[in-house]
């Protein structure tokens, strides 16, 4: 069985400033890369086979530079499938504008705001993302830098939780490290990995 551990990009400005961002980049802060010191001390005392990314580049860099931190020398291959929701429309506006003018946007798995995707369809994306990981490899220990919504996305999925719901009620901070494995299509465990002692 895989083991997957799922990394989350380092601060941007958008998140700073409390901006959505979807599928538009944004550079990270200043500081942004500090909260990947931390991921990379959990990550530490693990034989990493793979790295994926999201093809976004808040999310490549970070993991660029945790795949320096590691000494992981393999390609870090990008994949779109393990890209945040787009919010159409609504992306790089201030969240708290956008959800005035898209009230569904934050809570209904099923919305789609023009010109994105709803939180339904992004689930699925990812789902068959990782589907496609797990197949392509055996006893493998994987290790992806993505989104908060990604990590939402099969978190919520595995605890029997509607996505829209966990979306907005749970936060995943900058160095937030998940842990999970995935078989026939189903999250089959999710839980915070804080490193081996």
């Amino acid at each position: 069985m895989n083991t997957f551990y799922i990394v989350r990009h380092g601060e941007t400005e958008n998140n700073r400033a409390k901006r959505l961002s979807g599928w538009i980049d944004t550079p990270l802060t200043d500081n942004g890369l500090v909260p990947t010191n931390s991921v990379i001390a959990k990550l530490k005392k693990l034989q990493i086979d793979e790295m994926y990314s999201s093809d976004l580049g808040r999310a490549f860099v970070t993991a660029y530079v945790v795949a320096r931190g590691l000494n992981f020398t393999k390609e870090i291959k990008r994949l779109s499938g393990l890209r945040e929701v787009n919010y159409g429309d609504a992306a790089n506006m201030l969240s708290a504008d956008a959800y005035k003018l898209y009230p569904k946007l934050d809570r209904d798995t099923h919305y789609t705001p023009p010109n994105g995707e709803s939180l339904d369809h992004m689930q699925k994306r990812v789902f068959e993302t990782i589907d496609m990981l797990n197949k392509t490899h055996t006893d493998k220990t994987i290790v992806l830098v993505c989104h908060s919504g990604v990590m939402a996305a099969l978190r919520a999925s595995h605890i029997g939780q509607d996505f829209g719901e966990h979306n907005i009620s749970e936060g995943y901070a900058h160095d937030y490290v998940g842990m999970f494995t995935f078989e026939n299509g189903t999250v089959t465990g999710f839980k915070e990995f804080l490193g081996h002692p």
